[in-house]
């Protein structure tokens, strides 16, 4: 049976140049035991290749594209070329840590092989490991390989052999190809645009929200400091906050009714906050009516997708040009409020109880959305996924921090992407190397930021009110009772 790939999928490879990869990614931070073996992770990721068969497929075209790639199993699959071990020199800083995620980012997966990476990186300060992930957007339905648990003591079973299915030989994809063009003749048309207006036309199923996207047509953003001409190298970023300095903040900032700002709309004005500071250091001249404009993805959930596997697009725009820290929430809080209106979201709960707990799958959703829209409409993407709020471990090892890695959409310069762990949010920012020569003083004013809204709602008087169902916005709970 001919396994092929959704025309979705399809799409992303098409797409993908050496300039924009299309590969979703973290950065998973363990405290490393006395009796730490590298081969261990390996080990864990060997028997669990079983229950993840696509991790042993490759992707093969047909001449011409005349039909959507198919999923065949690669006879010569090499665990040691996908799991690699590395290891930073001493001192082993974050910094040293970011340096390598970002020259691994930049490489695009090889395309003859399976579209995925880890890398077990050894000799993080403070008696630490890391592993890095690179999954292709193709790939990630296929589940989770780094077997993240809730049970210190969970282990995963040795899988059994392995023997892959003979793939099919050129004569018999033309066949099949053929006599799926006499079934369904628009079949070639569309393997031949290659998917793309499929996922366009998805986008634009998807994206309509409430005259949104018209209206961002119309006011185009400002593309300084923003867009840019593709480059393949990149630098990254890992910062984090804390969960209980935004929780404080939206307690304190409750109005007399009971309303008060969410734990998304806090994160994203604490961001526009660090814009704002990243472009005065730039020394840029900051108008009063200054924004950035944020692609956030919206979960949907229905029926047939209860996690939410359909994105909606809201635009905010983050008014960095507006000094007042309160102010800054009041214009986010309101954007989002407006457009949320008009969704159903996925309750913060249920997509953190996720079995596995994999944020790229999640993130993913938004970069799809930003990858398949005009770079004109949107300064950059910013996602935000909910993790569970208790330790996760992996074969018995601890997780400290998990960052998100979120690839550059055709044109810009900034990614951010969010994960809420353990009453952590961590934040990775992936950047083009040319054009954003200065990512790390955005650590310095995303704390700087945080602090200032902090200061300015905890002067405000403290109302305690009711709070309403939960809403999950680009995966992550904005409001409600259920949020984290």
């Amino acid at each position: 049976m001919i396994d092929r790939l959704s025309p979705a999928d399809s799409s992303f490879l098409y797409l993908e140049d050496a300039s924009t990869a299309t590969h979703v990614g973290q950065v998973l931070i363990f405290a490393a035991p006395d009796n730490f073996r590298p081969a261990r992770v390996r080990e864990g990721i060997a028997a669990r290749l079983s229950s993840h068969p696509r991790y042993r497929q490759k992707i093969r075209t047909l001449p011409g594209r005349i039909m959507t790639p198919v999923w065949i199993d690669d006879a010569d699959f090499d665990l040691d070329y996908h799991v690699r071990r590395s290891a930073l020199p001493a001192p082993g800083s974050i910094e040293q840590l970011q340096d390598f995620v970002a020259r691994v980012a930049s490489r695009p997966l090889d395309r003859s092989r399976p579209l995925w990476e880890v890398y077990v990186v050894e000799g993080v300060s403070e008696d630490r490991f890391a592993v890095v992930t690179k999954i292709h957007q193709a790939l990630i339905d296929a589940g989770d390989v780094t077997g993240l648990s809730a049970d210190p003591a969970a282990r995963t079973a040795e899988s059994g052999s392995w023997t892959p299915v003979p793939a099919p030989s050129t004569k018999e994809l033309l066949g099949n190809a053929i006599s799926g063009f006499v079934r369904r003749p628009t079949t070639v048309v569309d393997g031949i645009r290659g998917g793309v207006q499929e996922l366009k036309a998805t986008a634009g199923q998807v994206a309509k929200v409430g005259g949104t996207i018209a209206r961002a047509a119309v006011a185009p953003p400002s593309q300084r400091a923003f867009a840019v001409e593709g480059h393949n190298a990149r630098r990254y970023l890992m910062t984090d906050l804390d969960l209980a300095d935004l929780r404080e903040i939206r307690d304190s900032a409750s109005a007399p009714d009971g309303t008060r700002p969410t734990v998304h709309a806090i994160a994203l004005t604490v961001i526009a906050g660090a814009l704002r500071g990243w472009l005065q250091a730039r020394g840029e001249h900051i108008s009063s009516a200054r924004s950035v404009r944020a692609l956030v993805p919206v979960s949907v959930a229905d029926d047939s997708t209860p996690y939410g596997s359909r994105v909606q697009a809201v635009f905010v725009e983050l008014p960095v040009g507006e000094a007042s820290p309160m102010m800054r929430l009041a214009q986010i809080q309101f954007s989002l409020e407006h457009q949320l209106r008009q969704h159903a979201g996925v309750r913060a709960a249920d997509l953190a109880a996720m079995a596995g707990f994999a944020p790229p799958a999640l993130h993913s959703l938004g970069v799809r959305l930003g990858a398949s829209m005009s770079t004109r409409l949107f300064n950059l993407v910013i996602t935000n996924v909910p993790g569970p709020q208790r330790p996760m471990y992996a074969d018995g090892v601890r997780l400290q921090a998990s960052y998100p890695v979120i690839p550059l959409t055709r044109g810009h310069a900034l990614a951010i992407g969010m994960t809420g762990y353990n009453a952590r949010l961590h934040i990775g920012v992936l950047a083009d190397r040319d054009a954003v020569p200065d990512l790390e003083i955005l650590d310095g004013t995303l704390a700087d930021a945080l602090a200032e809204l902090l200061e300015a709602a905890t002067s405000l008087p403290l109302s305690r009110g009711r709070v309403g169902a939960a809403v999950v916005v680009g995966g992550v709970c904005v409001g409600g009772a259920g949020c984290c």
